[in-house]
């Protein structure tokens, strides 16, 4: 029975066999793991938790799906659209054809369009126009109507250059106010319109404005935005590709 009890005690007494490196640090985690919880939970601190690798995955997806800045992303750049590219690149020729008109040497074919309702600043502004155009070489078209057509008349025959000048009336000679003939009395080169003697003013002027335009190449305007008969005149050149430059008043 002593040799028994003597066995037992011995057996105990041994030392454990050698753990791995793995094992070992296991165990250490176990024990720290163990010597921390108790001081954790008597300090009141809840346990982190630790949500399931699907239900992180889910929460991160709802996330990116609700975040502004990837809705943003996907919208689509309105700048890239053809139309606009193409409307970009047609502002741009027709700015550098402009240029190009302006600095060339070549003298041109000027039509001067406006309303009958000018201010006498706007008159002198207008017929000072009439003159530069002329006294550089340039050949001035307009109609014979007060207001900015009869400016342009007197700017151009002040440049002495009556050759560089033609007066489309929309009717006959006869037709014009007293004003209007003794102004073009000095003109050498006045084209009639007697076909439309038989129309009303407002129909013979969108005529001869309309003959005006194709006789020149680039229409200046000088307009209220409700002047309807010419503003129409400066669509209707744009659509025949002349150049125009309108004046609004207003």
């Amino acid at each position: 029975m002593l040799a028994f009890g003597a066995a037992v005690a011995g057996f105990l007494t041994q030392p454990s066999a050698p753990k791995s490196p793995r094992t070992a640090r296991r165990a250490s985690d176990a024990g720290v793991e163990t010597l921390y919880a108790a001081p954790r939970a008597e300090r009141g601190v809840e346990p982190l938790y630790a949500a399931p690798r699907a239900e992180r995955r889910s929460e991160r997806k709802t996330t990116l799906e609700g975040d502004s800045r990837v809705v943003t992303l996907e919208k689509e750049d309105p700048f890239s659209a053809p139309q606009l590219k193409l409307e970009k690149s047609t502002g741009m020729e027709d700015m550098l054809r402009e240029l190009r008109e302006i600095q060339g040497s070549a003298n041109r074919t000027y039509c001067i369009l406006g309303t009958r309702h000018c201010s006498y600043l706007h008159q002198q502004i207008i017929e000072l126009l009439s003159y530069a155009l002329v006294l550089s070489g340039n050949h001035v078209y307009t109609s014979g109507a007060a207001g900015t057509n009869a400016a342009a008349i007197r700017g151009a025959l002040r440049a002495n250059s009556t050759e560089l000048l033609t007066v489309i009336l929309p009717q006959s000679r006869s037709k014009q106010t007293e004003d209007c003939q003794e102004l073009i009395a000095e003109v050498t080169q006045v084209v009639q319109m007697p076909e439309n003697d038989a129309l009303s003013l407002d129909v013979a002027s969108k005529r001869c404005n309309r003959r005006l335009v194709k006789e020149t190449e680039h229409l200046i305007a000088f307009a209220y935005h409700d002047s309807k008969t010419v503003v129409q005149t400066t669509v209707e050149a744009k659509e025949m590709d002349k150049l125009v430059t309108v004046m609004y008043l207003d």
